[in-house]
C-alpha cells in the first residue's frame, strides 16, 4: 500500500513538471510571437494611417495584428511542441505494429526529449528481451532435438535389449538340453583327439621329406637365375652393338648425302664446261669431250650413291627392327628374371613354411593331448552350467518386465518433448512477428 501511494505521488509530480514545462514553452512561444509580430504590426499600422483614417483603421490594425500574432504563435507551437510529438506518435505507431527498428532522434532535454529517450530505451530493452527469448527458444529447440534423439536411441536400445533378452530367454530353455549334448560331444572329441595326434605325427614326418625336396628345387632355381642373368648380359651387349651399328649407318648416310651433293655440283660444272667449249668452237672440242666424260661420271656417281642410300636405308630398317626386337627380348628376359626370382623366393618361403609346419605339428600334438584332458574337464563344467542356466531363465523374465516398463516411460518422455517443441515453435513464431535489428552477438 505504501509503494502504491509513493507511485501515485511520483506520477502527480511528474505531471506537474510536464505541465509547467509545456506552459513555459507556450509563454516563450507567445513572447517570441509578440517580438516577431511587433515590427510587422508597426509596419501595417503605418500603411493603414496613410490610407485609412478614424476608428476603422484602428480596428483593421488590431485585427491584422491579432492574426499575425496568432499565426506566429501557431508556427512556434508547431515547431517546438507539435512536430516532436508527431515524431513520437509515429514512432509509437510503428512500434505498435511490431517494427522495433524505429528510433526517435530528438536531442532536446525537455519532456519530449526525455520521452523520446525513454521510448528508445524501452525499444532497446524490448529488442534485448526478444533476442534473449530467441536465443532461449533456439537453445530449447536444440535441447529438445537432443532429448528427442536420445529418447529415440534409448527406445531403440530398450527394444533391442528386450528383443535380445527374449531371444536369450528362449535360448536358455534349450541350452540345458544342449549342455547334455555337449557333454556327449566332448567325450567324442576326446576320442578323436587321440586319432588326431597320430595323424599329426604323420604330417610332421611328411613335412620333413617335403622340406628336403623344396631345398633341392630352390637350388635348381638358383642355377636358373644365374643362367638367366648371363642371357640378360648377352642380350644387353647385342643390343648395344646393334645400336652402335645404327649410329654408324646414320653417319654413312650423311657421307653419302655429301657425295651426292658433290656429284650434283660436278654435273653442274661439266654442263657449264660443255657450254663454254661450244662457245670456243673448234678449239674447245677436246675440252667438250672431257666435260662430257666428267658429266657421265657424275651421273654414275649420283646413281651409285642413290643405290648406296637405298641399301643403307634397308640396313637402318633392319637395324631398327633388330633394336626393337632386342628391346622386347630384353624386357622378356627381365620379366623372366623377375619370375625366376619370384619362384626362388617362393621356394624359399615354401621351405620356411614346411619347417614351420613341422615345428607346429609337434606343438599341435602336445596341445591335442592337453585338449583331450581339458575336454573331459569341460564336460563336467557344462553339467554345472546347465543348472545355472535354469536359474538365469527366471532372472531374464524379471528383466524383460522391467525393460517393458522402461520403454513405456521413454514413450511418455518423447510425448512431453514433442509438446515442448510445439510450444517453442509457437513462441518463436510470435517473436518472429517483431521486426528488430539483427543481433551481432
Amino acid at each position: 500500500m505504501k509503494d502504491r501511494n509513493l507511485t501515485e505521488i511520483t506520477q502527480k509530480l511528474n505531471f506537474t513538471v510536464v505541465k509547467r514545462s509545456i506552459s513555459l514553452k507556450l509563454i516563450i512561444a507567445i513572447m517570441l510571437s509578440l517580438i516577431v509580430s511587433s515590427p510587422v504590426s508597426a509596419f501595417i499600422n503605418s500603411l493603414i494611417k496613410q490610407y485609412i483614417h478614424g476608428n476603422y483603421g484602428v480596428y483593421i490594425n488590431a485585427l491584422i495584428s491579432l492574426l499575425v500574432t496568432t499565426v506566429v504563435i501557431l508556427l512556434f507551437v508547431r515547431l517546438i511542441i507539435i512536430k516532436p510529438l508527431n515524431l513520437v506518435e509515429e514512432a509509437m505507431h510503428t512500434a505498435s505494429e511490431g517494427d522495433l527498428t524505429v528510433t526517435i532522434r530528438h536531442n532536446s532535454k525537455d519532456e519530449i526529449g526525455r520521452l523520446s529517450s525513454s521510448f528508445n530505451v524501452m525499444i532497446n530493452n524490448l529488442i534485448e528481451l526478444i533476442n534473449k527469448a530467441n536465443h532461449t527458444v533456439l537453445k530449447i529447440n536444440d535441447y529438445s532435438d537432443q532429448l528427442s534423439l536420445i529418447s529415440e536411441e534409448n527406445s531403440k536400445a530398450i527394444d533391442h535389449i528386450s528383443s535380445s533378452i527374449q531371444k536369450v530367454a528362449s535360448g536358455a530353455e534349450g541350452q540345458a538340453q544342449n549342455s547334455i549334448d555337449l557333454v556327449y560331444s566332448a567325450k567324442e572329441i576326446s576320442k578323436r583327439m587321440d586319432q588326431s595326434a597320430s595323424s599329426i605325427q604323420t604330417v610332421a614326418n611328411t613335412s620333413i621329406s617335403a622340406n628336403s625336396k623344396a631345398n633341392a628345387g630352390n637350388d635348381s632355381v638358383n642355377k636358373t637365375i644365374y643362367q638367366m642373368r648371363e642371357i640378360q648380359d648377352s642380350v644387353k651387349k647385342t643390343s648395344d652393338v646393334i645400336h652402335s651399328l645404327n649410329i654408324k649407318s646414320n653417319k654413312i648416310e650423311e657421307i653419302v648425302g655429301m657425295i651426292t651433293q658433290i656429284a650434283d655440283q660436278t654435273n653442274l660444272l661439266a654442263l657449264n664446261a660443255s657450254i663454254e667449249a661450244a662457245r670456243a668452237g673448234e678449239h674447245g672440242k677436246g675440252f667438250a669431250v672431257v666435260a662430257e666424260e666428267v658429266r657421265k661420271l657424275a651421273e654414275q656417281s649420283g646413281s651409285a650413291t642413290e643405290s648406296i642410300r637405298e641399301i643403307i636405308r634397308e640396313i637402318q630398317t633392319v637395324t631398327n627392327d633388330a633394336v626393337e626386337s632386342m628391346n622386347q627380348g630384353r624386357k622378356i628376359v627381365e620379366k623372366g628374371m623377375e619370375l625366376v626370382d619370384h619362384t626362388g623366393y617362393s621356394f624359399s618361403d615354401i621351405s620356411k613354411y614346411i619347417e614351420e609346419i613341422s615345428r607346429q605339428s609337434q606343438e599341435v600334438s602336445t596341445v591335442v593331448k592337453e585338449v583331450n584332458q581339458r575336454s573331459l574337464n569341460m564336460a563336467k563344467m557344462i553339467e554345472e552350467a546347465a543348472s545355472v542356466t535354469e536359474q538365469n531363465s527366471g532372472n531374464i523374465q524379471t528383466i524383460t518386465a522391467s525393460t517393458e516398463e522402461q520403454s513405456a516411460s521413454m514413450e511418455e518422455i518423447a510425448s512431453s518433448i514433442s509438446e515442448l517443441n510445439d510450444m517453442s515453435d509457437d513462441l518463436k513464431g510470435y517473436l518472429d512477428s517483431f521486426k528488430i535489428v539483427a543481433d551481432t552477438n
